[in-house]
């Protein structure tokens, strides 16, 4: 009997059947569910209670897609940003997540001038020389750097941010398509996801206005800059849109997550709003290395304590080794030479793939950062096309919460040369007799 793995007079019920039909294999990636309303008559029960259970499961990241044409479908297992992909020999990866390691600065440059020894439970919580270093170059910035606290990355310090803010069920407003392990993360919160359509510029002013208008937003999280995947910063008119929409929303948590940072060519369009609650993220993962684990959280008085707090009663301190290196590192007139390089390398790769594209005619996004993003018709059948000439792409799926399809090409492992290569044999498949382009 088709779909007898269904079961249950009530959503949470409905909801479970499913999922235990996904645990033991019943139902697989990719398998689409019945209608709302043929499980309605299948199960005797309601399409508002069908609609619920579907919709408690696409909010768990476990069913994707909608009630058009496709239908609700199983959500693929993808790999978690950063993990190593097992792709075929020979196979050029642009599809994880990755920089070019070849610009981080070395650290055994430094370590000489670094002070090695260990501090007690009793030392302050934050080395002295690290904040006044980080308050000169972000306060340099034009960012208030009075409440500041160290945490572990960028999503601990986001992870820390909200749970001292939301409830379960809470409506976060994120970007679509948006970044995958903030999607996890906020799903393993309980928070509901309402997607912000994005264009070249960041969120689209329409868009948020009406995620907006439907209330109940407990906070916003936006990238200002080398927006993953898509590649683009927010334009100051944008921010300045932006910045307008939420002053009416002083309750709501507004996040900038700058990842990017020093590497950016542009500086910050979006700052953090003057009033209410914020938090601004600086990550040094990308221009020191994601071996350091270290980011800098900047906020309002209020949200910095409570994050302080919640991190005495479990990690207390970040490593103050970690941040001794770190700033020497910075500080490192090499840093500065290997930043530049990186600045140039990525531009020159971006826009040699960015410019055989556009001799076909082929619309893409990346005006920053390492990554590009081109609409496509169908995700899979590129990826795999693509795969066969030797390039290992990223399909847009899990990227994607309402967002049309796309797949996502990262730069890392590119040359200026490799990158025309590869965006030829895209061109090739893209405009060729299958036509896999949006």
């Amino acid at each position: 009997m088709p779909h007898s793995y269904l079961h249950g007079e009530t959503a949470a019920d409905i909801a479970a059947s499913i999922e235990r039909a996904v645990r033991l294999e019943h139902v697989l990636p990719g398998d689409r569910l019945p209608s709302v309303r043929d499980a309605g008559e299948l199960l005797g029960v309601s399409r508002n209670t069908v609609a619920a259970a579907y919709g408690r499961l696409r909010d768990a990241g476990l069913l994707i897609g909608g009630p058009g044409r496709g239908g609700m479908r199983i959500a693929r297992v993808h790999p978690f940003e950063g993990r190593a992909l097992e792709l075929p020999s020979g196979a050029c990866d642009l599809a994880s997540g990755n920089i070019d390691s070849a610009f981080l600065p070395r650290l055994e440059h430094v370590l000489t001038d670094v002070d090695l020894r260990s501090s007690g439970y009793d030392a302050e919580s934050d080395d002295p020389g690290f904040v006044a270093l980080l308050r000169e170059r972000l306060g340099f910035e034009g960012l208030d750097t009075r409440h500041l606290c160290l945490l572990s990355g960028a999503l601990d310090a986001i992870e820390r941010a909200l749970r001292t803010h939301i409830r379960p069920g809470a409506y976060v407003l994120v970007e679509d398509p948006g970044f995958p392990p903030l999607f996890d993360l906020l799903r393993s919160l309980g928070a509901r996801l309402k997607p912000m359509p994005m264009d070249g510029e960041g969120p689209t002013v329409e868009g948020v206005a009406a995620e907006l208008r439907g209330g109940g937003a407990a906070a916003v999280i936006l990238t200002p800059r080398a927006q993953n995947p898509m590649g683009v910063d927010i334009s100051p008119a944008r921010a300045r849109a932006l910045t307008t929409l939420f002053a009416d929303h002083p309750d709501m948590l507004v996040i900038l997550d700058d990842h990017w940072g020093p590497l950016s060519e542009h500086s910050l369009a979006m700052l953090p709003p003057r009033h209410g609650r914020w938090l601004f993220i600086r990550s040094v993962s990308k221009f020191l290395g994601p071996d350091f684990r270290l980011a800098i959280a900047l906020g309002d008085e209020v949200t910095i304590d409570r994050i302080r707090r919640q991190h005495a009663l479990g990690p207390r301190w970040v490593s103050r080794l970690l941040q001794r290196m770190a700033g020497a590192l910075w500080q490192s007139p090499e840093t500065e030479q290997q930043m530049e390089k990186a600045r140039f390398a990525y531009r020159e790769r971006r826009k040699a793939f960015l410019a055989t594209l556009a001799e076909h005619d082929i619309p893409a996004m990346g005006t920053s950062g390492v990554h590009i993003w081109v609409p496509v018709r169908r995700e899979a059948e590129l990826v795999q096309a693509m795969l066969g000439l030797g390039w290992a792409l990223q399909a847009g799926e899990p990227f994607r919460i309402d967002s049309p399809p796309a797949v996502r090409i990262g730069l890392a492992n590119l040359t200026v040369d490799s990158a025309r290569k590869a965006a030829q044999d895209l061109a090739q498949c893209l405009t060729g007799p299958r036509r896999f382009l949006s």
